[in-house]
C-alpha cells in the first residue's frame, strides 16, 4: 500500500502527473474536492466549517476560530481515502495534514516559470502578463494560506522526502520517480505503522466528533489512541462538562475507554 502527499504551485503539473500515477501505477489520486466532499457527508455542522473557512481567511478571527475543525475534518477525510488503498492527494498542503502518519512519501514538484505562464495561457486564454500575474497572486495566496493555516512555508524542501523540478524530467519520467521512490522500503506498511496509522485515525475520529458537538466544538482538546484506548488532554471541566465530553468519545466506534487528562493542552498537533 503506497500513500503520496503531492504538493504543487499553481500550474505546475499536478494534473498531468496524477492522470500519469493512475495509468502507471493504478492509483487512486485524490483532490481536495474529493475531501470536501466526504467532509459534507458528516453532516450539517461539518459542511458549514468547509463553506465558511475560504470567506474567514480575510476576517483573522472567525479563521483562527475555523482553523482547528477545518484540519481536523480533512485530516480524518483523507485518512479514510488513505486506509488500505495505494492512493496518492494532489494539492498544495496535504502533506501538512498528516504530520506523524506514517509510511507517506512527501512529493513536492516544481516547475519553471516559462511553463506555468504557458500552461495558464493555454487553459485560461490570457495573455502572458495576465497569466504571470494569475500565477503570482495563486501562489501568494497558497503561501499565506499555508502560514496561517499551519505555521508553514510551502517553499521549504525540509518538508518533502523528494523534490522535482519538471524544468528537464519529463512528466513520464516524474511519475516513474515517483513511483519507484514509494516502492521503497522506507514507505512501505509494517505491522507496527499499520497499528500506529489505525491508533491516529481513531484518535482523529474522536476529534471530529468532539468539534462537531455543539457543546464540545469550543474547547481546545488532544486526543490519543493506543488500541482503542483514549487519552484525552484539555482543560479544567465541571462534572457535566467532563461527563459530555466523555460520552461523546466514548461513543466513536473503536473506542474500548476513555481517560481525561486536565489542565493540559493538546500535545503536538492535537495531541495525536
Amino acid at each position: 500500500m503506497a500513500t503520496i502527499l503531492i504538493s504543487r504551485g499553481s500550474m505546475a503539473g499536478g494534473q498531468e502527473v496524477a492522470e500519469c500515477l493512475q495509468r502507471q501505477g493504478g492509483m487512486k489520486c485524490l483532490t481536495r474536492e474529493n475531501l470536501v466532499a466526504a467532509i459534507n457527508a458528516h453532516g450539517e455542522a461539518a459542511a458549514k466549517v468547509i463553506s465558511a473557512i475560504p470567506r474567514a481567511v480575510r476576517a483573522y478571527q472567525e479563521f483562527s476560530d475555523l482553523r482547528r475543525p477545518y484540519k481536523i475534518l480533512m485530516r480524518l477525510a483523507m485518512m479514510e481515502f488513505f486506509c488500505g488503498e495505494s492512493a496518492a492527494y494532489l494539492g498544495y498542503s496535504g502533506h501538512l495534514l498528516l504530520p506523524n502518519f506514517p509510511q507517506c512519501l512527501r512529493v513536492r514538484l516544481l516547475a519553471p516559470e516559462t511553463y506555468r505562464v504557458q500552461r495558464t495561457m493555454e487553459l485560461r486564454g490570457l495573455s502572458e502578463r495576465d497569466a504571470q500575474e494569475y500565477i503570482e497572486q495563486a501562489d501568494g495566496e497558497r503561501l499565506t494560506w499555508c502560514r496561517f493555516m499551519y505555521g508553514k512555508d510551502l517553499r521549504d524542501p525540509s518538508q518533502y522526502d523528494l523534490c522535482i523540478n519538471l524544468a528537464k524530467a519529463h512528466v513520464d519520467d516524474v511519475c516513474s520517480i515517483v513511483l519507484h521512490a514509494s516502492r521503497q522500503k522506507a514507505f512501505q506498511a509494517t505491522p507496527q505503522s499499520e497499528r500506529e496509522a489505525a491508533d491516529f485515525l481513531l484518535s482523529t475520529k474522536v476529534l471530529a466528533e468532539l468539534v462537531l458537538d455543539k457543546e464540545t466544538a469550543q474547547l481546545e482538546l488532544g486526543a490519543q489512541a493506543k488500541d482503542g484506548a483514549i487519552m484525552i488532554e484539555g482543560p479544567y471541566l465541571d462534572d457535566a462538562a467532563l461527563k459530555h465530553v466523555i460520552e461523546k468519545a466514548s461513543g466513536v466506534s473503536g473506542v474500548t475507554s476513555v481517560e481525561y487528562q486536565p489542565g493540559y493542552g493538546p500535545v503536538g498537533d492535537f495531541g495525536a
